[in-house]
C-alpha cells in the first residue's frame, strides 16, 4: 500500500473513531449541565487563537489556542470540553479550506478536506478526553481545586498527557505518509517549542482556576499569553532564518563551479513541474522544492581539487564524489525543517534499477515524491555544460529519459516531466544561467 494512501486510512480511521465515540456518548452530553456564556467565551478565545498560528515549519503549526483548550478541560464537564475542542480544531481546518480557495481560486478535492477535517477533530477530541479522564480520576477541576500534591500531579499528568497524545497522533500521520519513524519526527518538530507549550499549559490551568471566583481576572491571561505568543514567534523566526542560512549556503555550493550556477534553483522548478503533473499533494510539492533546493548541499564538504576537477573522474575520487548525499543528510539533519526532506537529500542519486547511491536502493522501495528529484537532477546536468563535455541539446536530453526509463529512472516519473518539460527551449543548449519556461 502506498505511504500517502496509509496516512490518509489511519487519519480516516482516527476521525471515525472519534466520531463514534461522540455519538456513542452523545445520551451522557446532553445530560451534563451547560453554561453557554462559558462555553461561547471559550469557543470565540479558541477560534481567535486559532486563527493566528505560527508555523514551525513548511507544514506544521502551533497556536496559543492550547491554553483554551486545557482551560476547557478544566472548567467544563468532560464531554462538553472534548466536543467543544474537537469542534474547534474542526472549524479551523475548514475556515483554512475557504480561505484558500478564495486566494487561489482553485476548489481543493472535497475528499482530502474531509479527512483532513475528520483527523484533526478527531485527534483534538480523543487526546482531550485522556486528559479529562485523568483529571476525573485525580479529582482534579476548576471548581473542585486542588486538594493536595496528589492533586497537583494529575493536573501535570493531564497536561502531559494531552500535549503528547496531541502530537503523536499527527507525527504517526506524517511518519506514515514519508514511511518514516514517528519518534523522531515528534522530537525534532517540538524541541524547539516545548517551553513554550508549558508555559501555555500553565496559562490555561491558571486562567481556569482564577475564572470560578474572578470572572474579570481571565482577561489579564492575555499578556502572558501574548508574551508566550511571541517568544513562539522568536524561536520559529529564528528557525526560518536557519533555514534561508542553509539555502544560500547550497547556491554557494553551486557558485563554486561556474559551469553549475543556480543548478539547485532550476532543479526546483523542475521538480514542482513534474510534481504537479504527478498530482502530488500541495504540501509534497513544497517538499520537493525544499529538497532540491538544498539537495547537493553536501558538496560543501568535497575537495575542490574534486569537485571542480577539468576532467573525468578517477575510482577513488568518485567513490568520493559519491558521498556527498550522505554528507548533505548529515547537514541537514540537526533542522527539524529539513525532517521531512532528508530521505528525499539521500536518495536523490538512487537509480531505479537500484544501481545509484549511497544506498543502491531499487525504485520501487523509494516513495514516488523521491524519484522525481533525479529526473529533474540528470536533465539539468545534461543540458548544462562542464568543463570537461559541453551541453547537450533539450531534445537530446529529454530523448535520453525515454531511453532510460524503467532502468535509471522510474518510467512514471519520466512520463511526467516529458509531458509538462517536452516544450521548453527547444532551441538548443542553454546557458548555465537560464532557466526554460514550462509547458
Amino acid at each position: 500500500m502506498a505511504p500517502r494512501r496509509r496516512s490518509e486510512l489511519y487519519r480516516l480511521a482516527v476521525g471515525l473513531a472519534a466520531l463514534g465515540l461522540f455519538a456513542a456518548t452523545l445520551d451522557r452530553l446532553l445530560a451534563e449541565p451547560a453554561d453557554w456564556w462559558l462555553i461561547a467565551s471559550l469557543a470565540v478565545a479558541g477560534i481567535l487563537a486559532l486563527e493566528f498560528p505560527l508555523h514551525v515549519n513548511i507544514s506544521e503549526k502551533v497556536s496559543v489556542a492550547t491554553a483554551v483548550f486545557f482551560a476547557a478541560v478544566l472548567l467544563l464537564p468532560t464531554w462538553q470540553a472534548v466536543a467543544l475542542v474537537g469542534a474547534l480544531q474542526a472549524t479551523d481546518i475548514c475556515l483554512a479550506a475557504l480561505r484558500k480557495v478564495r486566494a487561489t481560486r482553485e476548489r481543493p478535492p472535497l475528499r482530502a478536506v474531509a479527512i483532513n477535517v475528520a483527523f484533526n477533530g478527531g485527534q483534538a477530541y480523543l487526546s482531550t478526553l485522556a486528559a479529562a479522564e485523568i483529571l476525573k480520576v485525580g479529582g482534579v477541576s476548576a471548581r473542585a481545586g486542588l486538594a493536595g500534591p496528589e492533586a497537583a500531579l494529575a493536573l501535570i499528568a493531564a497536561a502531559a498527557v494531552m500535549y503528547v497524545a496531541n502530537l503523536f497522533l499527527v507525527a504517526l500521520a506524517i511518519a506514515l505518509a514519508t514511511s518514516r519513524s514517528p519518534l523522531p519526527l515528534f522530537l525534532d518538530t517540538q524541541r524547539i517549542v516545548y517551553v513554550q507549550f508549558a508555559g501555555l499549559y500553565v496559562i490555561g490551568g491558571i486562567a481556569a482556576f482564577v475564572a470560578i471566583r474572578f470572572v474579570w481576572v481571565p482577561l489579564l491571561a492575555i499578556v502572558p499569553a501574548v508574551l508566550v505568543y511571541q517568544s513562539l514567534r522568536q524561536r520559529v523566526e529564528m528557525r526560518r532564518d536557519a533555514m534561508r542560512a542553509m539555502e544560500r549556503m547550497a547556491d554557494e555550493v553551486d557558485r563554486r563551479d561556474p559551469y553549475t550556477f543556480n543548478h539547485s534553483q532550476r532543479v526546483a522548478i523542475y521538480a514542482h513541474a513534474i510534481a504537479r503533473r504527478l498530482a502530488l499533494s500541495p504540501a509534497d510539492v513544497e517538499l520537493l522544492e525544499l529538497a532540491a533546493k538544498v539537495h547537493d548541499i553536501g558538496k560543501i564538504r568535497i575537495p575542490d581539487s574534486i569537485l571542480l576537477k577539468p576532467a573525468k573522474l578517477t575510482e577513488p575520487e568518485r567513490r568520493v564524489m559519491e558521498t556527498h548525499p550522505r554528507l548533505g543528510f548529515d547537514i541537514l539533519r540537526p533542522f527539524s525543517e529539513y525532517a521531512k526532506v532528508l530521505d528525499l537529500v539521500l536518495a536523490h542519486h538512487e537509480r531505479y534499477d537500484g544501481l545509484g547511491y549511497p544506498n543502491a536502493t531499487v525504485g520501487r522501495r523509494l516513495l514516488l515524491m523521491a524519484q522525481v528529484i533525479p529526473v529533474a537532477d540528470s536533465l539539468d546536468a545534461m543540458t548544462t555544460a562542464r568543463a570537461y563535455r559541453g551541453a547537450r541539446s533539450w531534445e537530446s536530453a529529454l530523448e535520453e529519459l525515454r531511453r532510460g526509463a524503467g532502468t535509471q529512472w522510474n518510467p512514471q516519473v519520466v512520463e511526467a516531466a516529458l509531458a509538462v518539460l517536452s516544450q521548453a527551449e527547444r532551441a538548443g543548449p542553454r546557458q548555465p544561467s537560464a532557466t526554460p519556461a514550462l509547458a
